[in-house]
C-alpha cells in the first residue's frame, strides 16, 4: 500500500531533506535560512510556510538526518545472522560516511554533539537521545552475543560499545581534519581485528 503525500507535505519534507544536509555541513548555528533558500529553491516565506521558526526547521532536519542513518546501519546489518557479522557490518557502514554516504558532511550526531556541548541548544536533548539510542543498540548487539555464545562473558557490553564507538568518531573526525582516509581506515582495521577476538 503506497500513501500519497499531498504537495504541502512532499515541500516539507523535501525542506527537511535538504536542510539536513545544510545543517550538517555548515552547523546549526553557521547555517542561515538563506543557505536553506540557496539548496531548496525556495523564499524565506515559502519555507517559513511550513516551519514556525529556524530552530523547528533544525529539529526536523536532525530528526531526519539520525533517521537517515539508522536506515543505513540497518541496511548495512540486514541478513546477518551472526553478532559479530553485524558489528562488523555497522562498523563498516559506518566508514562511509567519510566518503559522505549516506548524508554530506560527516556524523550528524558527533557533528551536533561538538556544536552544542557548551550551549542550551534546544537540540541537546535530541542529540543525547540519539547518540544513547546507537549505544545501546551496541550495547543490545553484544549482550545477545554473549547469551548466544558468541561472544565472551568477560566482556562488559556497555564499556565496550562506549569505545567502539568513541573510536569511530574520534577516528571519522580526525579523517574530516586531515582530508585523508587513513584515520577513520586504519580504525576500522584495528575494530575489526577488535571485534573478531571478543
Amino acid at each position: 500500500m503506497y500513501i500519497t503525500l499531498r504537495k504541502g507535505e512532499k515541500t516539507r519534507q523535501m525542506i527537511i531533506s535538504k536542510s539536513s544536509q545544510v545543517f550538517n555541513q555548515k552547523g546549526y548555528a553557521s547555517a542561515f535560512i538563506s543557505d536553506v533558500m540557496k539548496e531548496t529553491g525556495l523564499k524565506k516565506g515559502g519555507i517559513y510556510r511550513h516551519f514556525d521558526s529556524k530552530n523547528e526547521l533544525e529539529i526536523e532536519a536532525f530528526k531526519f538526518s539520525v533517521k537517515t542513518m539508522r536506515e543505513h546501519y540497518k541496511d548495512a546489518m540486514k541478513g546477518k545472522k551472526s553478532v559479530k557479522e553485524q558489528l562488523l557490518s555497522f562498523i563498516n557502514a559506518f566508514r562511509t560516511l567519510e566518503r559522505g554516504v549516506p548524508i554530506q558532511g560527516g556524523c550528524p550526531l558527533m557533528n551536533a554533539a561538538i556544536e552544542f556541548d557548551d550551549s542550551t541548544s534546544d537540540l541537546i536533548p535530541y542529540v543525547q537521545s540519539a547518540m544513547n539510542d546507537l549505544l545501546l543498540s551496541i550495547e543490545q548487539l553484544m549482550i545477545n552475543g554473549q547469551k548466544n555464545n558468541e561472544i565472551s562473558k568477560d566482556i562488559n557490553p556497555k564499556q565496550t560499545s562506549i569505545i567502539i564507538l568513541s573510536c569511530l568518531e574520534g577516528a571519522l573526525a580526525l579523517s574530516r581534519l586531515y582530508r585523508n582516509p587513513e584515520p577513520l581506515d586504519q580504525t576500522v582495521h584495528y575494530l575489526q581485528s577488535f571485534v573478531e577476538q571478543l
